[in-house]
């Protein structure tokens, strides 16, 4: 008896242990966003989302650099993944057509955060060493309804060179439109705003062109995240040198009349 016994609470142990050990497959399936390098916070433009499907794709988003005077944010599908064991595999191709091979070695992964090292990066066959550890957090919440609409606002952090309001027009398609006052304070709608939006949770990346404020040229992209509370939002973006920008908008009932 004491024999059949140990048998008995051998198997249990042992399935026990066996249904303990994480479904990485299972788990690893949703949208995550990079918040940390290293266990620092990232630079809120520096964020990056994967999506992991159950048929084995992954659509990626990160911004690009162009070339020297545009960048964009970009969603790309062309990848395709597998899990086996402890390591993400990923193989595809980015917006320039260049082939990427890469594995991410879990080191945690559960329903609200992944991180991960990088145990192999190549791009077209080269090597690319990365010792860096990458933290996400899994995105559960949709707030495209609440998004949608007409914001009026202007930028509340101190010291900035962006003092007067603006109107911004989200769609549910995911473009939106911009308008600012001109030096005789006209509301002047940019009609070469080339702008796009893309929503992660409270993470959002707006693309645009010609930046009003610097005087830039070209294309560019920003990201922010934000905070929904009735009909006030906020925007809170980490830039370099530890500078937080914020900005703080009301929902309206409609854009201004423009010139």
């Amino acid at each position: 008896m004491v024999f059949t016994s140990l048998v008995v609470l051998m198997v249990l142990f042992s399935g026990c242990k066996k249904d303990d050990k994480p479904n990485y497959s299972e788990l690893i399936l949703g949208t995550w966003v990079n918040t940390h390098v290293n266990n620092e916070a990232i630079l809120t433009d520096a964020s990056y989302s994967m999506e992991f499907k159950s048929d084995h794709t992954e659509n990626y988003a990160i911004g690009f650099q162009v070339d020297e005077t545009s960048k964009t944010w970009q969603e790309n599908d062309h990848y395709t993944y597998n899990v086996v064991d402890d390591l993400i595999v990923i193989d595809g191709v980015d917006i320039f057509d260049k082939a990427y091979h890469m594995e991410f070695k879990i080191l945690t992964l559960d329903q609200s955060t992944l991180k991960y090292s990088i145990q192999a990066f190549s791009i077209d066959g080269i090597t690319i060493p990365i010792s860096n550890i990458f933290t996400c957090k899994r995105i559960v919440d949709d707030f495209s309804a609440d998004f949608t609409g007409v914001w009026y606002g202007k930028c509340t952090s101190d010291n900035t060179t962006d003092t007067k309001f603006h109107y911004w027009e989200y769609f549910s398609d995911g473009s939106y439109n911009y308008y600012y006052l001109d030096e005789n304070n006209n509301w002047i709608k940019k009609s070469d705003n080339e702008g796009r939006y893309f929503l992660y949770g409270n993470l959002f990346a707006s693309n645009y062109s010609n930046d009003l404020i610097s005087g830039g040229t070209g294309l560019a992209y920003e990201c922010w995240n934000f905070n929904i509370i009735g009909n006030i939002m906020t925007w809170s973006g980490l830039r370099e040198n530890d500078i937080i920008v914020t900005y703080e908008m009301e929902k309206v009932d409609e854009a201004p009349i423009t010139r």
